[in-house]
């Protein structure tokens, strides 16, 4: 039976997404001293000051983009200058902050833009609990952003923390042996010069594996590679990986939330293979009778095999981490998965937890990584993107889009974008939540299908745009 509690949220999701004028699906980001500047970031901590009300303690951490310091100095700002203290953690991986909010604030800030390029900046909040901001809680803090912000007369501390990165090296160590063996092996890590440049191997060398690293200096400018983890942009790791003749390799993006694997034959291994594979082998841990797996609408059919192996339950939901951990509140789900490989096991997106676990796994099934890859169904996926014409309305374009699609499929649901699903595939048209165009993703058992279910999606899209331009 459906998760109701979620399912029935949906619709509420949608329309708070649109009364929504600040944040986007999480968090929000864009060009530095452009679209994003420092009396932004300033406002948003008063706001959340005043949201959370005086004396109260907001974690903040960052990444090493070379604006983070600015914006990090103008968030405490607003924090401090409306009554609660702000408590500065460094660079850390946004899993990092999650742990720590709980541990010793009432909410916490990650100042970063991710996996975009190094002139982006951005901020996400979380909740006491380590969550993401749900959507009634952006628009919450919304209202007051928007709103008179009179200051208060108490001015809260500063204060900082230098131990968080070492605190949750530890978390990882005990949390993977809890689980899995730990056979040493040969790993090359490439850091993208980002925040899990120095967790993920120091976290690898504390579980006894030899670790080769690359790209692992902080970087602001990410000038080795562009910061988002994806197969055109590891092709220096791949090789590596061979050369040193490794058991995997794994990378991340700016803020260590993102982490991609490369085979021991220099493979990049798609990000929802990845995913699927660990939410498979830690479920198959998990002592709680009833398995649930949340996941994104653009996740792969993958995972309904790998729920049917393990008689869970697959809850769909919007493309985001909030929606993923509203998922695992509201349902018990015991995991989350988003498409491009990024795993919530606890309340956020965890990155350098994921190459242990992988290597974990590996041990205990004395596979190789393309062994074990090899041992799922193979899925074909296309990625595709239209940026389209300035000042179209993307909802309307997308609501056009219905009525572009031939008849012949078996389902659809316009839960984040429209996804249609047939009987060998499916396609996802979404609005991107970063930049000004819309996602089409299509996945079938053959490249065949897949390119045949992609053409269909940009051929509606097409029709969709032009009659838009005839209104």
């Amino acid at each position: 039976m459906p998760c109701e509690d979620f399912t029935e949220k949906i619709g509420d999701y949608k329309n708070l997404r649109k009364q929504k004028k600040l944040f986007g699906t999480f968090g929000f980001r864009g060009i530095v001293n452009e679209g994003m500047d420092a009396n932004k970031v300033k406002q948003v901590g008063a706001a959340l000051a005043v949201y959370l009300g005086e004396g109260k303690t907001v974690a903040i951490g960052k990444d090493p983009r070379i604006s983070s310091d600015m914006l990090e100095e103008a968030l405490v700002a607003g924090i401090t200058d409306h009554g609660c203290n702000a408590l500065t953690l460094g660079i850390i991986t946004p899993n990092t902050l999650s742990l720590e909010a709980g541990r010793q604030a009432d909410a916490g800030v990650m100042i970063t833009a991710s996996h975009n390029p190094p002139e982006y900046n951005g901020i996400k909040c979380l909740g006491k609990s380590g969550r993401g901001f749900s959507p009634e809680e952006d628009l919450a803090l919304e209202r007051i952003y928007f709103g008179d912000l009179n200051k208060i007369t108490k001015k809260g501390e500063r204060l900082r923390d230098n131990g968080a990165s070492d605190r949750y090296r530890a978390h990882i160590v005990r949390y993977v042996t809890g689980l899995f063996p730990t056979t040493p092996m040969r790993l090359v890590v490439d850091g993208g010069g980002g925040s899990a440049s120095s967790v993920t191997p120091e976290t690898l060398e504390r579980l006894g594996h030899r670790v080769i690293r690359f790209n692992c200096e902080y970087d602001g400018m990410f000038r080795e590679r562009n910061p988002e983890p994806t197969d055109a942009n590891l092709e220096k790791l791949k090789k590596l990986v061979i050369r040193e003749g490794a058991d995997f390799g794994v990378a991340h993006d700016g803020d260590g939330d993102r982490t991609a694997f490369v085979d021991e034959k220099g493979r990049f291994v798609q990000g929802d293979i990845s995913a699927a594979i660990i939410a498979d082998h830690v479920l198959r841990q998990s002592k709680d009778k009833e398995k649930k797996i949340a996941v994104t609408i653009a996740f792969s059919n993958l995972i309904e095999h790998v729920a049917k192996t393990l008689g869970a339950e697959v809850i769909y939901t919007p493309v985001g981490e909030p929606y993923l951990a509203q998922a695992k509140l509201l349902c018990g789900a015991q995991i989350g998965l988003e498409e491009h490989g990024s795993v919530l096991l606890e309340w956020s997106r965890e990155g350098p937890m994921l190459a242990g676990l992988m290597a974990g796994i590996l041990s205990k099934e004395e596979k190789s990584l393309s062994e074990l890859v090899a041992s799922y169904p193979g899925y074909h996926q296309i990625k595709d993107a239209k940026i389209l014409p300035e000042g179209m309305d993307t909802q309307a374009v997308l609501d056009g889009l219905k009525q572009e699609i031939p008849g012949d499929y078996e389902s659809a649901t316009d839960m984040d974008g429209i996804r249609v699903d047939y009987t060998d595939g499916w396609f996802l048209v979404r609005a991107s939540g970063t930049e000004p165009k819309v996602r089409v993703f299509a996945e079938g058992r053959t490249e065949d299908i897949a390119r045949r279910l992609n053409r269909t999606a940009m051929e509606g899209l097409e029709r969709a745009v032009g009659a838009f331009h005839r209104i």
